[in-house]
């Protein structure tokens, strides 16, 4: 990586091989390359490693011997970026987590440079993700992807029931949100972070929870930093398409939220319902807790319903419980750390 370079774009792969030609010829089509790459790869099978060797030898990549999850091989990356930064202004360094799914229009990274030049007291932004479709080329081994103007998020939303989701998907783009504008939290699928702040917001020896493997660490980020008093921002200008496999709908009704999570893997199920308990254990204000008591409670009930027709949902609820000591000590820290003059985040419960 060269420390001359504004933007370290980390990326962690596992099995990510489809997606990747798409995400390196939208880094090469950029009119900025004020940036770096480095890869992180989760002992990937489908051989990932070994066509980045062969198709892109620049790119540098850690390989780790077992799949560490989304939050372990991210805090890899980041610990590797901010150790080639040593001596640098942290203040003027920008470090993008990204997934492998992502292709970026022309003028992205200069966008989100400039924006994050321009806004020194901004800790995190993000760009206008919208969906991408990807379909195998019979005619190679290379994929073609379409891209669409359907909205895959505009930053993260928190209503009452602590039920977290990515504003504005599923809908057309018709320029409803091209307002630059603050926001809860930024999706992680593409996350751009100061580094001198994501040094602020670590705990402990984590940036990213690392208990939580993976799904919801987005989420719990986000809420971190808008405990401790930074702001986060998107940024519509930047546009980014992006792959979504497990599509977030605001506007689900129980029935379909339900119908929903039956289609999603066992795996993933059982993270996300361990971890959304573990995000309100650790980062949930205690007097929000009781304003909001009325929408939470009658959720977790619906929920916990909801579990007993998904085995898998209902085990992650179940193991949240082991790690509530855990989680509490770790909100402990965080609240030790709260800045006195930090805002009140009841604003961003809808």
């Amino acid at each position: 990586m060269d420390p001359a370079k504004k933007l370290a774009i980390n990326l962690v792969t596992w099995n990510s091989r489809a997606y990747l030609g798409g995400f390196l010829a939208s880094l090469t089509q950029q009119d900025s390359q004020n940036f770096s790459l480095t890869v992180i790869d989760n002992a990937s099978d489908d051989g990932t490693v070994s066509w980045l060797q062969e198709r892109h030898p620049y790119v540098a990549v850690l390989r780790n011997f077992r799949n560490q999850g989304f939050a372990r091989a991210h805090n890899q990356a980041i610990e590797l970026a901010l150790s080639r930064w040593q001596g640098e202004d942290l203040k003027t360094r920008y470090i993008m987590v990204a997934n492998p799914d992502l292709e970026f229009a022309p003028s992205a990274l200069r966008v989100i440079i400039a924006f994050m030049d321009a806004n020194p007291e901004i800790a995190a932004c993000g760009p206008k993700l919208l969906r991408i479709f990807l379909r195998p080329d019979s005619h190679n081994e290379e994929y073609e992807t379409t891209r669409s103007n359907i909205i895959d998020s505009t930053g993260l939303t928190i209503n009452k029931m602590r039920r977290v989701y990515d504003r504005g998907a599923g809908e057309v783009d018709e320029g409803q949100y091209n307002e630059t504008e603050p926001v809860f939290g930024i999706s992680g699928a593409c996350t751009i972070f100061r580094a001198s702040n994501l040094l602020e917001a670590k705990l402990g020896n984590e940036f990213y929870d690392e208990d939580f493997f993976a799904y919801k660490e987005d989420v719990d980020m986000a809420w971190r930093i808008q405990r401790l008093g930074f702001n986060t921002f998107y940024v519509p200008q930047a546009i980014v398409w992006h792959h979504r496999r497990a599509p977030s709908d605001p506007g689900a009704s129980w029935f379909k939220a339900w119908r929903e999570r039956r289609n999603k893997s066992p795996l993933v199920n059982y993270l996300s319902s361990r971890n959304h308990s573990w995000v309100a254990i650790k980062n949930d204000e205690i007097l929000n807790s009781i304003l909001h008591l009325p929408w939470w409670a009658s959720y977790e009930i619906m929920k916990t319903f909801a579990n007993l027709f998904s085995p898998s949902s209902l085990k992650g609820q179940f193991v949240s419980l082991v790690g509530v000591p855990k989680m509490i000590k770790k909100r402990s820290e965080l609240n030790r750390r709260v800045k006195r003059q930090g805002r009140n985040i009841r604003r961003w419960f809808i």
